[in-house]
């Protein structure tokens, strides 16, 4: 009975080193073929849940984070989506015209902004 226990207590440990094994070739396979990079890549996108998990990921990092903005605002449709988002948010618009007249050029430019949208109105 004491060498059955022992046994399946060294199958276990050579399972268990053998499943970390894998899981190293693993990510190095999936990082030296884009194929499997972009199957890996559409899993992720085609779950919502798994994509959200993948967000907050690359956002809490500062490199990654940056890449993701950057990614984010360079096209037309997240840029566009980003700042519907922040237009129809008090909190998100208070905080970005906080942000711009922190810069004395930017400020100039929103203060421009708001006397022409104030003359447009007094029509």
């Amino acid at each position: 009975m004491r060498k059955t226990k022992w046994t399946i207590v060294l199958v276990a440990a050579v399972c268990a080193v053998l499943a970390l094994g894998c899981a190293g070739d693993a990510g190095k396979q999936v990082m030296a073929s884009p194929e499997l990079q972009a199957k890996v890549m559409d899993m992720i996108g085609a779950d919502p849940v798994t994509a959200g998990s993948m967000a907050d990921r690359l956002l809490q990092s500062d490199s990654s984070r940056a890449v993701v903005i950057e990614k984010l605002v360079g096209s037309a449709g997240g840029a566009q989506a980003v700042m519907q988002v922040v237009g129809s948010n008090q909190t998100l618009i208070d905080g970005a015209l906080n942000i711009a007249m922190q810069d004395p050029a930017m400020k100039d430019h929103v203060m421009t902004l708001f006397k022409g949208m104030r003359m447009a109105g007094a029509k």
